[in-house]
């Protein structure tokens, strides 16, 4: 290994891990059905992944599931057309979590997100119990002590009812109790791409969980010094937008930089090769000084961590 990758692997100061930090979007969403305990296996004892990247969404009666949607078009569910086109109800929120809990809900293999919608047939999915959907609070039973980053979906916003559950605070509130209890060693990052969500959760629970950065806040770093000490700067793998300088400044003030190599709106992913101009890219990215990438292909990726170190 060169002085330099030596220099550049630092402890990555939240979760305590030597950088590069793999992260598993949604469990690897193109290596395995993304969201589930066949995905989230596959990312921790095939790629080796750190950190589990993770969404959570709100059904309609409250329940906290691990997804990223909203969409279900991917999903073959118990009493419901295996043609998404047909159905009436689409989206997670407007489910009830009986309608969806383990035993009536199975995700599909990656590929069947490259079909147009009119030609998605989930008739052949097979149904068992590691492709199921999970509620957050059973993912965090099946999978103790693994770091995790959280992502609050808009469905957060959802009015529930009109006692407990009247919005976004109250919905903030049942997740985060939800985390208190969680029995795991570990670290979790809670992040969210709507600023009063960070505000709301900070607000409730002060400094015991490591947060993202808000939008304003990645603004704010280009022009003011912010206290990043448990706060990461998590954004795409744009050079502007996760620039060596950008970088520099964080560590700096004591946070971290991760960036996802997924595909984000008009922005194409990265990770789909581990060869050629993607391979070059991502070493790019890596010799700039992120703390961390964020992939839907963990497996991947991971040789090319382990390239780069050796180069």
């Amino acid at each position: 290994m060169s002085n330099q990758h030596q220099k550049d692997r630092r402890i990555e100061p939240i979760f305590k891990l030597q950088t590069p930090v793999l992260f598993a979007h949604r469990g690897g969403a193109w290596e395995a059905p993304e969201s589930t305990v066949m995905g989230f296996k596959h990312a921790l004892e095939k790629a080796q992944a750190d950190v589990l990247e993770l969404d959570v969404q709100l059904t309609e009666d409250g329940e906290f599931i691990v997804w990223h949607g909203p969409d279900l078009d991917n999903v073959k569910i118990l009493e419901q057309s295996d043609r998404p086109a047909e159905r009436k109800k689409r989206k997670i929120h407007h489910f009830k979590w009986r309608e969806l809990e383990p035993g009536k809900a199975w995700v599909a293999d990656p590929e069947v997100k490259l079909l147009d919608e009119k030609d998605i047939d989930l008739a052949n999915v097979n149904m068992i119990e590691d492709r199921c959907l999970l509620s957050l609070s059973d993912f965090l039973k099946k999978f103790p002590d693994v770091p995790l980053n959280i992502e609050m979906k808009k469905t957060f916003k959802r009015k529930i009812n009109e006692s407990d559950r009247r919005g976004l605070r109250d919905n903030i509130r049942a997740f985060s109790e939800i985390l208190a209890r969680d029995i795991g060693n570990r670290t979790i990052v809670v992040v969210s791409g709507y600023d009063d969500f960070i505000d709301e959760f900070r607000d409730l629970n002060g400094s015991k969980f490591s947060t993202g950065l808000s939008a304003q806040e990645q603004l704010l770093l280009r022009i003011i010094d912010l206290d990043m000490t448990n706060r990461a700067l998590e954004t795409t793998h744009v050079e502007l937008l996760s620039s060596k300088r950008t970088i520099e400044k964080v560590r700096r003030l004591g946070g971290s930089t991760f960036v996802f190599l997924t595909a984000f709106g008009p922005l194409k992913a990265i990770d789909k090769a581990d060869d050629g101009p993607e391979k070059e890219q991502i070493f790019k990215i890596l010799d700039r000084g992120v703390d961390g990438i964020m992939t839907d292909r963990p497996q991947r990726v991971r040789k090319l961590i382990d390239e780069w170190i050796k180069r």
